[in-house]
Order: C-alpha cells, then sequence, then structure tokens
C-alpha cells in the first residue's frame, strides 16, 4: 500500500507536514529579520493551504459538512485563528505583516523579589547596548539574575509572541487533520519523516516538544551580582529499551511515573530511595505531566543560588511550551531541625549549618492549586552505607509559609498569570 492508498487526505497532511518543518525554519531564523520575515510569510500561507487542500476532497470525507462546519465555527469566534486568516489575505493582496520588535527583561532577585519589563529596541541591538540603556534608569536594579528574551510580534496582534501564536494555530490545523482521519476510519499515515526528523505524520492536539515558544538561544542570562553572563547547557539524554533494561538490572522492578503528580509522589520516592541506597547518591529529576501522562522530563544542574533561580524560571518556561499541568521534582536536600539566626538576624539556610541533616525530598504541584510534599530523611554509616528513615507524606490545597515551594513558584507563578 503506498502513502496515497494508506492517508486520506495525503495532499492536505502533506502542507501541514510543511508547515511544521517551516515553523522550525522560521524559529531558526529568528534573529535574521529578513529570513525570519520570508519564512513567516511561507508558514502563514501553508497553514491556509491546509484548509483549501482539505476542502478539495471534501466529498471523500464522511461527514464533512458537520465537523468541518464545528471547525469553522469556532474559528470564527478564536482571535488566533481570524488573525491567521486575516495575516494570509494581507501576505498575498497587500504586503508583509508589519512586525515590531520587542525586548523582556526579567529580573530574579531571589524567589520572592522579581520583575518583569518590557522594552523595544531593535531586534540585532547588542545586549551591551541593551543593557546600558536599561540600567541608565537607577530605579532599575543591579542585583541577582537578568533575562534578557528577544521577541517579535505583529502588529494586528500585539498581545501574542510570534512563534507562540503561529504554534497555537498549527495544533489547531492538526486537530482538524486528526478528525479528518477519524472520520475517514484511518488510525494511522504511511507518509514519510521528514527534515528535520521531527516532522512527522503524527496528529496532536497538544503543543509538540520540539516547538518550543522559549528556546533558550533566544535568551541572554546575565549575573548582576558577579558582572558576567551565564551560559545555558543542556544534554540530551536518550530513553532506550537497553537504558530500561539496564536500570531494571540494577535497581528491581522500576516504578512507571503516570498519573496525578500529587499521588504519584510517593511511589516515585520509593523508587527513589532504591536508587540512593544502590548508588549512595541521587540526581536531581524534573518530570512535566499533561493529563496525568509525562510529557518530558529533565535534570537540572544548580552550580550556585542565581544559577538556581535562572533554572528555576527557565523550568517555568519549559512548563508554558509544554501547556504542562503538573510538576514533580525529586531533589537531595539539606534540612535542620530547628531554625537558627545569624549575628544579623537572617535564618542560617541548612545547607550552611554543620548540624545538618540529609533527606530525598519531592515537591509535586499542578495548575489546579494541588500541593503535595514527600519528605524520606536518610543517614549515613561510618562505611558509607545509606539508612533510610519514615517517609512523611503532606498534600495540600495552599502552599505553607514556611518556604518549602518557594524553588516551585516560578511555575506556580507562571499557571497563575497565565
Amino acid at each position: 500500500m503506498t502513502a496515497k492508498d494508506s492517508c486520506p487526505i495525503p495532499a492536505a497532511h502533506k502542507r501541514l507536514m510543511d508547515c511544521h518543518a517551516m515553523w522550525h525554519a522560521m524559529a531558526d531564523s529568528y534573529m535574521q529579520p529578513e529570513s525570519f520575515r520570508m519564512h513567516l510569510n511561507s508558514l502563514i500561507q501553508g497553514m491556509r493551504n491546509v484548509t483549501f487542500m482539505l476542502q478539495k476532497q471534501k466529498s471523500t470525507l464522511p461527514g464533512f459538512e458537520e465537523w468541518y462546519t464545528e471547525f469553522q465555527t469556532a474559528a470564527k469566534s478564536n482571535s488566533l485563528m481570524r488573525w491567521s486568516v486575516n495575516s494570509r489575505n494581507r501576505i498575498v493582496k497587500e504586503s508583509d505583516l508589519e512586525l515590531l520588535s520587542k525586548v523582556k527583561v526579567r529580573w530574579v532577585g531571589d524567589w520572592q523579589r522579581k520583575q518583569e519589563r518590557v522594552f523595544s529596541f531593535p531586534p540585532r541591538m547588542p545586549s551591551k547596548d541593551i543593557l546600558s540603556a536599561i540600567f541608565s534608569d537607577p530605579g532599575n536594579p543591579r542585583i541577582g539574575v537578568a533575562t534578557i528574551s528577544r521577541q517579535w510580534i505583529d502588529k494586528a496582534l500585539p498581545d501574542r509572541e510570534i512563534l507562540k501564536a503561529t504554534r497555537e494555530v498549527f495544533v489547531n490545523l492538526s486537530t482538524l487533520m486528526h478528525t479528518a482521519h477519524t472520520a475517514a476510519s484511518s488510525e494511522a499515515c504511511g507518509l514519510s519523516i521528514r527534515e528535520p526528523v521531527c516532522v512527522t505524520p503524527d496528529l496532536a492536539a497538544e503543543p509538540l516538544a520540539c516547538m518550543d515558544i522559549n528556546p533558550g538561544w533566544l535568551q541572554e542570562h546575565l549575573d548582576l551580582d558577579a558582572g558576567r553572563g551565564i551560559d545555558e547547557v543542556t544534554y540530551l539524554v536518550e530513553r532506550t529499551p537497553e537504558n530500561s533494561e539496564g536500570a531494571e538490572k540494577r535497581y528491581g522492578t522500576t516504578t512507571e511515573v503516570k498519573g496525578n503528580p500529587i499521588e504519584v509522589s510517593t511511589r516515585i520516592i520509593e523508587q527513589a530511595g532504591k536508587a540512593l541506597v544502590r548508588d549512595k547518591k541521587h540526581i536531581p529529576i524534573i518530570w512535566f505531566f499533561r493529563d496525568d501522562a509525562v510529557i518530558d522530563s529533565m535534570v537540572p544542574v544548580f552550580y550556585d543560588q542565581n544559577g538556581k533561580y535562572l533554572t528555576m524560571h527557565r523550568v517555568a518556561d519549559r512548563v508554558e511550551s509544554l501547556k504542562a499541568d503538573g510538576i514533580v521534582f525529586l531533589n537531595e536536600t539539606w534540612y535542620a531541625q530547628d531554625a537558627k539566626e545569624d549575628k544579623d538576624g537572617k535564618v542560617i539556610p541548612a545547607r550552611d549549618r554543620r548540624d545538618r541533616k540529609e533527606a530525598l525530598h519531592i515537591l509535586a504541584a499542578t495548575s489546579r492549586g494541588e500541593y503535595a510534599s514527600v519528605f524520606t530523611p536518610f543517614s549515613r554509616t561510618l562505611f558509607g552505607k545509606i539508612v533510610l528513615g519514615e517517609t512523611v507524606s503532606e498534600t495540600m490545597t495552599d502552599i505553607e509559609i514556611d518556604g518549602q515551594f518557594n524553588i516551585l513558584l516560578p511555575v506556580i507563578d507562571r499557571w497563575r498569570n497565565g
């Protein structure tokens, strides 16, 4: 069976895959204004062509008038879909979109002290000149971490960044194509994978992980205390059957991370305890959830406190990109039984105390306002053997004032502020 035979709408489906590839080409040229404009124009026209091609095959698609009319009705009330159609007409019949460049600067002093401001600067203006202009205002702080994010917006859609807006339109079209395949009783297509390799015939109703609307290369980070830049480094770990088999041999039967983030936390920490006993240490891990399923994970690296602030704000960026509605953060932590203050009356962090103790700690949260803290203390014998203590689990619907959820505040604030 050929790809054409196995796909009920090959022409429209290929156009959708074209849009996926064009989105990445546009994103890759973000800092090149003319190339960005060219790829944006192609993408806008390509997205409109998806529906044109679909309409040409309406006679072969069962129930077309019903489900396509539903799509059209929803699209007319969707500001992004209206923008997409109007933009295509402007590009074809009038002129390019009127693009505006914005620079967003985020300051993070600590978990509680943070602010964001938006400035208008030329898209290729050096960061050094941007910072000079910003800090010419004595009211702008010079402490903590500053992140500079560059953004393109269309004057006709002033509240949405272009990558994010076009991705949402793509997702709506992908959902429509899935409906068309379902109507034709087609579960899979024989269309080939394209370049880049993430361009597959798969149809998703949620944002694809590869379509990152907050990519690290569009952001620059500066440690204002140290007066130096912070490089963002990402390590990719491929999951293979061999890796899973090796983990099972080393740690025993592993727990599948699946379900409500609050409910699975106790199972995760039980498995983490086994790994800790075996390896004498445990790396920090963050799982991202959507609809009670894990959609991504990462291993954060914290070199210092400012680096921790930066990393957790980038975690919040990832939550936004993935439309994640839950998060689980597993980490080794220091703790103390009581609070002690220094000579200036400031609480001494447990990490800086001689009487500190160790624990595995999970913090879990959802966009619905559910929270859980799961805590397993442990000690080391003279010969280094790990002895696990009793696990304490607590669920809540509000964040306690003791600050244990401070590290997740960037994520929780992102959910609260939309």
